[in-house]
């Protein structure tokens, strides 16, 4: 795996009290809302170049050229300053997860150079969507920059990488704050050559999984065959973190039925006590109560919380799956098969086109069922990354919304420019 410093651009330190109010989630977990609510907590939020909206809006309706205007007048008056040498930078995320548990991720942004990496590159497992990969192959055409970092796994079978990390951040951080979501996060510089080819070499030759940024990896790709004399097109900004890393945790994200009048959501219930083992939990099961239970009843199961009734954990007896081995087991595609598409009617079409919605917070499944924003809605187990690996290994895409790696990396803390 072909992994490159790389000059970034960092806001100034002046900055670093604020950088609270300046970072972002990655652009496509932004609602509207959301947006104009970064956009407003300061004037210099990275949101202004991912998502600018009006603020960045051409005369040809489009924001790309303005988000490219953006990042030039930033770099002019020093808003974002060129780091002076090449580097890596070690990123630690400590945080509370959605199952309630506190821990620290802690991995390293660097560039990863494209065309060496034809032979071996990151293993997709996620299907993707041609509307946000022609967005974001022109928003990074447009400013030559990458600004958002996909997510790589790596499995650091050696362990050098992670201990590397841990010596490099020993130091006074470059930037320290916190997000509204209580998440902690920390950047430093590693530019000693030495530390910087030690990683390099440990990592050479390993295989690496995308996490998040499947869109953003293919509109990278996109953009270097379209711009082919571009030495800067041929590497991507990413985010490194190892299997090995203890902060590393994957999680479920569940699936919420958008509209069911009240004769579906009663007959949906009958069918599913009818054609599958069904338990129901006590009258007033909290979302921790019920996630709980989940886990205890393992793989192959799901809960189910509907506007009438106590919710209930359901076990499949499955019909023979027509896919891959190495996809036909994981609970994702079983709840697609089985009870969206087998009981519900919802294809994978209808629900990429909003049918189903996605949130990885129980307590939010369970606000919109009670409040009459989901008709009904299934709850998950997560994945285990190694099924994840070994479905992406043997060439496959799960569905969409199949994994939550949680933290998300944000958007500001690096940007790598092509020049």
């Amino acid at each position: 795996m072909p992994v490159l410093p790389f000059r970034a651009l960092l806001y100034h330190p002046r900055f670093g009290p604020e950088m609270g109010k300046i970072v972002a989630p990655p652009y496509d977990v932004i609602n509207e809302s959301q947006r104009r609510e970064l956009e407003g907590s300061h004037p210099k939020n990275v949101v202004r170049l991912i998502l600018p909206g009006e603020a960045g809006r051409e005369d040809d309706g489009t924001f790309y050229t303005g988000a490219a205007a953006l990042l030039r007048k930033w770099r002019e008056e020093g808003t974002l300053q060129r780091d002076s040498g090449s580097c890596l930078y070690p990123y630690r995320q400590t945080f509370r997860g959605p199952d309630g548990s506190e821990s620290s991720r802690l991995g390293f942004f660097g560039a990863l150079e494209m065309e060496a990496a034809r032979q071996g590159a990151p293993l997709p497992h996620e299907k993707t969507l041609e509307a946000p990969r022609r967005d974001r192959t022109r928003l990074i055409a447009a400013c030559r920059a990458n600004l958002s970092p996909i997510f790589l796994i790596h499995p650091d079978e050696t362990g050098r990488v992670g201990s590397s990390l841990e010596q490099s951040v020993a130091g006074e951080a470059l930037f320290r704050f916190s997000d509204p979501q209580g998440v902690t996060h920390e950047l430093w510089r590693m530019e000693d050559p030495a530390s910087i080819e030690g990683i390099r070499s440990a990592l050479e030759g390993d295989w690496t999984l995308i996490a998040d940024g499947h869109h953003r990896y293919e509109s990278a790709q996109a953009v270097m065959r379209n711009f082919p004399g571009e030495a800067g097109a041929r590497q991507v900004l990413a985010f490194f973190c190892s299997l090995k890393d203890r902060g590393f945790r994957i999680f479920p994200i569940h699936r919420l039925v958008r509209s069911l009048d009240s004769e579906r959501v009663a007959a949906l219930r009958r069918s599913l006590t009818e054609r599958m083992t069904a338990t129901a939990l006590p009258a007033g099961t909290s979302p921790e109560d019920l996630l709980a239970r989940l886990r205890e009843a393992g793989g192959g199961t799901f809960a189910a919380v509907l506007p009438i009734g106590p919710p209930l954990i359901l076990k499949a007896e499955r019909s023979p799956a027509p896919g891959p081995a190495a996809l036909e087991d994981l609970d994702t595609v079983v709840l697609q098969r089985e009870i969206l598409s087998g009981i519900l009617g919802i294809s994978a079409a209808d629900a990429e086109k909003g049918a189903v919605g996605y949130t990885p917070d129980a307590r939010e499944v369970f606000r919109q069922v009670r409040q009459g924003e989901a008709a009904a809605a299934f709850l998950l187990n997560p994945l285990r990354i190694d099924s994840v690996i070994r479905a992406a290994r043997s060439g496959l895409r799960l569905p969409q919304k199949s994994t939550y790696f949680f933290p998300k990396v944000f958007t500001g803390l690096v940007i790598r420019p092509f020049d």
